[in-house]
């Protein structure tokens, strides 16, 4: 029977001399780098505007060859914006000659379990948009980044009255829903089930 391993990771935009990496395990990421740099125009048309926007991979790979055969990535506030192989995006990983040995010495891995990895492939499926107008709903803060603001909200979602958080994609929005007593928005949704509230991500606000 056929058995995988999940990992998860980050992957160094920039390398910094301060880094206490060595010279070996530095000049692996950056050709690591260049090697996925060079190969997204081709092999993965639809994601090529949303690589740099990757912070973490999370990647299956099989156990008896080491060899990578899907991944995710996820960007800086945990949203799935990539996940390949997918439609005509070949890989990013599964392009390359790393086995599940290089990752595990060359970047700071860790295994999550594969239900785990699952969800996230599945999230990226049943994303899709949404457009609305509120009148009620309420501001929250995070200190993330300096802190950014979301708002949480109930919606007509599918005939059912749901609970709904929402993220925005600029920073600039934030500051505006504070004048604001109606707002008009359209971003990516996220059911998870009836049980959970509904995501709204990359939201845009759209009142002139």
């Amino acid at each position: 029977m056929k058995t995988t391993t999940y990992i998860q990771f980050k992957v160094p935009k920039r390398e910094h001399n301060s880094e206490p990496d060595g010279i070996i395990k530095r000049n692996i990421k950056k050709v690591v780098i260049g090697i996925l740099s060079s190969i997204v125009p081709k092999g993965n048309p639809d994601f090529e505007d949303k690589i740099d926007l990757v912070e973490t991979w999370i990647v299956e790979l099989d156990n008896e060859t080491g060899i990578p055969e899907r991944e995710i990535g996820m960007d800086k506030n945990g949203r799935v914006i990539i996940k390949m192989p997918f439609n005509d995006n070949y890989g990013y990983w599964t392009d390359n000659n790393l086995k599940l040995e290089d990752f595990k010495s060359h970047f700071d891995t860790s295994e999550i379990g594969r239900d785990t990895f699952e969800n996230y492939w599945s999230l990226f499926e049943i994303t899709e948009d949404f457009e609305t107008e509120l009148v009620d709903f309420k501001t929250q803060s995070t200190g993330a980044d300096g802190g950014h603001k979301y708002l949480k909200a109930k919606v007509d979602y599918n005939g059912q009255d749901r609970d709904i958080v929402i993220f925005f994609t600029d920073k600039s929005d934030e500051q505006k829903i504070a004048e604001l007593d109606k707002i008009k928005i359209r971003g990516k949704i996220v059911d998870e089930g009836i049980e959970h509230s509904l995501t709204l991500y990359e939201t845009k606000l759209l009142n002139k």
